[in-house]
């Protein structure tokens, strides 16, 4: 064990488990500078603005840090999958392999989130699971639904608001998506399907992004 290599004492802890620990040890530090810059405020009749903009900016670092711990895998789990995937067998490159194609695979799913094509598949699969499409003229509308239809809208310069779900401001803007269509195309969308989002509007928002 003592000359072991470095590589595979971590794979050995599992690859998210040493996530956790940073994260720990990220709140931990910003938590101390949070402090150390509220002392130092407390001791001046006003904050200069540099200061305030740096805690500012740890305030929200902290936050982050604080959400990401709160939704990471208990350590019992971490240790059941450790069990499963980086078990005795397998030997150190075997191990190290392992690890490489999993952080890969992670990237490439984190990129391909981000295309447009891949939200538009998301959304598809929302709506067949939703009966075929998402009312958002109801305050029940599925909000993940909603947060990747704003999502498609701003792409294509329909929504300038902020992706968060809300399902008031997704209503505005898939109406105004839609009457502007019927503005060029009048009945493109009939009255009762203003604020649904279905396969016409669906197709439309990917004609948009595709002459874009």
């Amino acid at each position: 064990m003592a000359n072991e290599d470095p590589n595979i004492t971590v794979a050995r802890f599992n690859f998210k488990q040493a996530i956790i620990v940073a994260a720990i040890t990220g709140i931990t530090t910003l938590g101390g500078t949070l402090l150390t810059l509220k002392s130092g405020n407390n001791n001046t009749d006003s904050t200069p603005p540099d200061r305030e903009q740096e805690l500012v900016k740890c305030k929200e670092e902290n936050d982050q840090l604080r959400t990401t711990l709160s939704q990471s895998i208990s350590f019992t789990s971490l240790s059941d999958i450790s069990n499963n995937h980086f078990n005795q067998s397998l030997d150190k490159e075997e191990v190290k392999s392992v690890i490489r194609k999993l952080v890969a695979a992670s990237d490439r799913y984190e990129n391909d989130s981000k295309h447009y094509m891949h939200k538009l598949f998301r959304l598809k699969k929302l709506m067949l699971s939703n009966g075929g499409n998402i009312n958002v003229r109801v305050s029940s509308a599925n909000q993940e639904a909603c947060k990747l239809i704003q999502d498609l809208l701003k792409g294509i310069e329909y929504y300038r608001g902020t992706v968060d779900g809300n399902v008031e401001s997704t209503r505005e803007a898939v109406e105004r998506f839609q009457n502007t269509l019927n503005n060029y195309t009048p009945g493109y969308f009939e009255e009762k399907n203003i604020g649904i989002v279905g396969k016409k509007t669906f197709n439309a928002i990917l004609e948009h992004y595709e002459r874009s």
